[in-house]
């Protein structure tokens, strides 16, 4: 019964892979959406530096890996490794397609409104399924989780308002553009209110 739970858990967070690569590949990664989170973050650095998505991920993934490992417990680091390697690979090996163009041709905002919609539903999914099985997805969650370590009265909800709030400025100044910064936010919104739904744990994460 333990192993078959095990292997349940590590189902369920492959699915979180799955749907993160699907929310940047197919949604984000072409209107310029940076809703925060370790999708939000990557996509803003690999604009900053040039390097791909995938490999951004990593590279800021691991660090905060190994602080939760220490802090939030072995089983946590374990299974939030596996996710933190697992979507990278999602994303290199689903493909990258931009499937609301045929919407920017119609309207730019109707585009964005759509991908942020859809995209903060797939991050937010993939975030919630992660607390819900005692991990994170690498990304600002994994900040969060931290931070609430030391200061336990603070929601995680706020605080990864908080921090995902910097991402979505930090994408309105780099790409110079207004509305990517007002739709971050919303799609940001989206995904908060997501992880509040899906989540059986109450953005929490047993120690």
């Amino acid at each position: 019964m333990k192993y078959r739970l095990i292997i349940l858990d590590y189902v369920w967070i492959s699915v979180a892979s799955i749907l993160t690569a699907l929310a940047v590949n197919m949604f984000f990664q072409f209107t310029g959406l940076a809703p925060g989170g370790i999708t939000g973050l990557a996509i803003v650095f690999s604009t900053i530096t040039g390097i791909p998505v995938s490999y951004m991920t990593l590279a800021i993934s691991v660090p905060l890996l190994v602080a939760a490992t220490f802090l939030l417990g072995k089983s946590f680091g374990i299974k939030t490794l596996f996710i933190t390697l697992a979507t990278p690979v999602c994303m290199q090996v689903i493909p990258a397609i931009h499937i609301t163009e045929a919407l920017h041709n119609i309207h730019p905002i109707l585009e964005l409104i759509v991908a942020g919609g859809i995209g903060g539903i797939l991050v937010g999914l993939a975030i919630g399924i992660a607390l819900n099985h005692d991990c994170a997805t690498g990304g600002t969650d994994v900040i969060a989780l931290l931070i609430q370590y030391f200061f336990k009265k603070l929601p995680l909800s706020k605080i990864l308002l908080f921090l995902d709030g910097f991402v979505v400025i930090a994408s309105g100044i780099i790409t110079e553009n207004v509305l990517i910064s007002v739709f971050s936010f919303l799609s940001l919104l989206v995904i908060i209110q997501t992880i509040q739904f899906t989540t059986s744990k109450k953005l929490t994460v047993s120690k």
